[in-house]
């Protein structure tokens, strides 16, 4: 039985056929990929969050604390982490950082990529289309920013 070995011109000529494809493909076909934070699944119940604190209620919505949380989001300081949930399920994580929004935009950019969009002292991370949406904020410049991670399957409507 033989191995046929491509020769050099046509491993240039699949390479660059790769690569043509790969700058063809559009930017925005990224879609912001996260099944969850820190051990948690979206959807998954406030029981799974362990030994944690009510923060927070407005009708079907509970947001906890975690008693044992990790205070850093990379190399970023973290005033505290709610987990929030809608009807029993996990849809969104509120990330209170002690840093300006340009380090911890940083820090999130790092995983995922530049924001699809940019407004003032806002960035969003992922489409309408996508399961998973992440919005940075921070209520003036200089001040510490929130980062705020939300499942659409999962959220409340509006």
């Amino acid at each position: 039985m033989k191995t046929r070995i491509p020769s050099r011109s046509s491993l240039v000529a699949s390479v660059a056929a790769a690569l043509l494809l790969g700058a063809m493909w559009p930017a925005d076909a990224q879609a912001l990929q996260m099944r969850g934070f820190r051990g948690l699944m979206w959807g998954d119940p406030p029981a799974y969050l362990g030994e944690a604190e009510l923060v927070g209620r407005d009708g079907d919505v509970q947001c906890y604390r975690r008693e044992r949380e990790n205070l850093l989001f990379g190399d970023s300081a973290l005033r505290s982490v709610r987990y929030c949930f809608h009807q029993g399920k996990l849809f969104m994580v509120s990330i209170d950082s002690l840093v300006d929004p340009y380090t911890l935009g940083a820090e999130f950019e790092r995983g995922y990529g530049p924001p699809d969009t940019r407004n003032g002292g806002t960035a969003r991370w992922g489409k309408a289309a996508d399961a998973v949406s992440a919005e940075l904020v921070a209520s003036a410049p200089g001040t510490p920013a929130t980062l705020r991670l939300r499942a659409r399957e999962y959220a409340p409507v509006r």
